[in-house]
């Protein structure tokens, strides 16, 4: 293996550099695409375009099909009883007609994950491969599971084992199966408002299901409601033409009661998760990750164009993710940052051009590889908090303004990206140094100067968006500072990031020490971040998930171990160590200065 070239290696991208990016990335861009369509005789797209009013807004099916699978069964498709693999919309189909046939087709899904054993014996079956059961297979013990779970729910959640958290859970799971069969999703209207008479006030409430089969009852005829009961009954009996059709006559009765410029944002959020811009983008960052250290092992001249396609490879899927984040900013008329899952969205697409700036400016690699990392990691972290449901959902009473969400949250929120960015770097730095032969004096030194100059860039940001937070408290809560715990984590990171700046000017760290500190930094992020928020204390409390808590110690264990292995004394750096002829010529200066420096 050949020395990582410097900056003088890698000119301009040239035309042939995003030539070679971009058909790479839009062939993998489109297979990944290609590989959600499945071909169906009924109108599954069109029918997942239909709006229903949920959660204080409209929203398609496919949302509604997507979330609640997602929530039950942590993927966006299912397997049906031959073993193919079929979009949600259909899953959503057969549930929504299941007392409306005799076919059972939703009740022999296999789409409830159990892993407890005890959970399993009291579901009266046996453990298998992929641990998913239907419903038919433990109809009887029903009663036996409302009992449990009775009993399960009346423990402290801070006590409860194992057992008792995921019998709460598939009891959750079960709720939500039977809301969607019934249709009785809690705040759902499915019949949109009829069109105002003379003399009446036009209304925007949806009907439930219920309420509109009440009316019809009532002989209150709604040629919406009738339209929607043929739609399923069509579904209910096989009958694609006949699905097709109504799905065409419902779809004309909508045209006449919602604008259209609500039902283009509802065709662009099914769109939207038809393309699922979030997980293609995490997919190609690691595709770039893998290019980037495909590039550091071959270094040879030769390989030099495939570095710098990285680059270009690195802009476009920033591009995707950017693109991603407008339309998630369109179809919620909101600034970026408005929930946890956002949060994440945000800040990898902040550390994904923080990282090609880096690498515009440096030109070996770091830049690349600082933006796949973070990227893919905030956005796999995205993918785990949209599991929980709707990610586009209306926000709370205090979080309802426009301006401090594009002020303090976003300020602040860039303060997490930068100092998660800064400990990347610091990161690479000791295992650069570390595990490989090849980071000279000067290199390492280039890589601690980026470092420092990210926590300045970070510390600004972290504490002028804590000061705003502290203005907008004032005005929402008549306190602008109240040892929150959030408060208090935003706090740490300011005071950790001025810290890794006075020992620097002061001469009490050198470059690794700037790199252990900021690495400690990254510890610091995430609780302010994640932790706060399980602590079920002060006004920013989500409440507290299991999960999430355990990632999170986990993170911490890894942080401390490389923060540990930076400390580790000069002799155990490979690249510190005197060179041989047979790895290259580097001066043993490299050595002396660096066991000469304070740590």
């Amino acid at each position: 293996m050949s020395q990582v070239p410097d900056a003088k290696g890698f000119p301009g991208i040239p035309l042939a550099g995003w030539l070679i990016s971009g058909a790479v990335v839009g062939a993998l861009s489109f297979m990944i695409v290609a590989m959600s369509y499945r071909s169906s005789s009924y109108e599954l797209e069109k029918f997942g375009q239909l709006p229903i009013q949920s959660g204080g807004r409209l929203k398609p099916f496919d949302t509604l099909a997507r979330t609640s699978l997602q929530v039950i069964t942590h993927r966006t498709e299912f397997s049906d009883t031959e073993g193919r693999t079929r979009p949600a919309t259909e899953w959503l189909l057969d549930v929504m007609t299941s007392r409306l046939s005799d076919k059972g087709r939703a009740e022999s899904l296999k789409i409830f994950r159990v892993e407890n054993d005890q959970v399993l014996r009291l579901l009266g079956v046996e453990r298998r491969q992929g641990l998913r059961y239907s419903i038919s297979e433990f109809r009887e013990r029903m009663g036996d599971i409302e009992k449990a779970a009775s009993e399960a729910a009346k423990v402290d959640p801070a006590r409860r084992d194992v057992y008792q958290r995921q019998l709460l859970e598939l009891t959750r799971h079960l709720e939500l199966y039977i809301q969607i069969a019934t249709l009785s999703i809690p705040e759902t209207g499915f019949i949109p408002p009829e069109p105002a008479t003379e003399g009446e006030t036009a209304t925007d409430r949806w009907m439930s299901f219920q309420e509109a089969m009440v009316a019809t009852r009532e002989g209150r005829n709604n040629p919406a409601t009738e339209a929607f009961g043929r739609l399923l009954l069509a579904y209910a009996n096989q009958k694609p033409a006949d699905f097709n059709k109504q799905l065409a006559s419902y779809h004309d009765i909508l045209k006449e009661r919602i604008p259209e410029s609500a039902m283009a944002k509802v065709q662009m959020e099914q769109a939207y998760n038809a393309v699922n811009p979030i997980y293609l983008a995490c997919v190609l960052y690691l595709c770039v990750l893998l290019a980037t250290l495909a590039g550091w092992m071959f270094g040879a001249k030769e390989l030099i164009t495939l570095q710098r396609s990285v680059l270009a490879a690195t802009i476009m899927v920033a591009c995707i993710h950017t693109v991603a984040l407008l339309m998630r900013m369109y179809l919620q008329g909101r600034p970026p940052v408005t929930n946890l899952y956002s949060s994440a969205v945000f800040i990898g697409w902040g550390c994904a051009w923080l990282g090609v700036v880096i690498e515009l400016l440096d030109k070996r690699g770091a830049g690349n590889a600082i933006a796949a990392v973070t990227g893919f990691l905030s956005l796999l972290i995205a993918q785990f908090l949209g599991a929980s449901g709707d990610t586009l959902e209306m926000l709370q009473a205090v979080l309802d303004t426009n301006f401090w969400l594009a002020t303090h949250v976003t300020c602040i929120t860039l303060g997490y990206t930068a100092s998660f960015v800064a400990g990347f770097l610091g990161i690479g730095y000791v295992l650069w140094g570390v595990c490989t032969p090849w980071m000279s004096a000067e290199s390492g030194k280039a890589l601690i100067k980026k470092t420092y100059g990210v926590v300045c860039f970070a510390t600004l940001l972290s504490f002028v968006g804590t000061v705003l937070g502290g203005i907008w408290a004032d005005q929402s809560w008549g306190r602008f500072w109240g040892w929150d715990p959030k408060e208090n984590g935003a706090l740490l990171i300011v005071l950790w990031n001025a810290l890794i700046l006075h020992a620097r000017w002061g001469g009490m760290v050198r470059d690794r020490g700037v790199a252990v500190l900021a690495i400690l930094g990254n510890m610091i992020t995430a609780w302010s971040w994640f932790g706060t928020n399980q602590l079920s204390v002060g006004l920013h409390a989500y409440g507290f998930d299991q999960t999430l808590a355990r990632s999170l110690v986990i993170t911490w264990i890894a942080h401390l171990g490389l923060a540990g292995v930076g400390m580790l004394p000069a002799s155990c750096w490979w690249s510190l160590r005197p060179k041989t002829n047979t790895i290259g010529t580097v001066a043993n200066a490299n050595l002396k200065a660096a066991t000469g420096r304070k740590r």
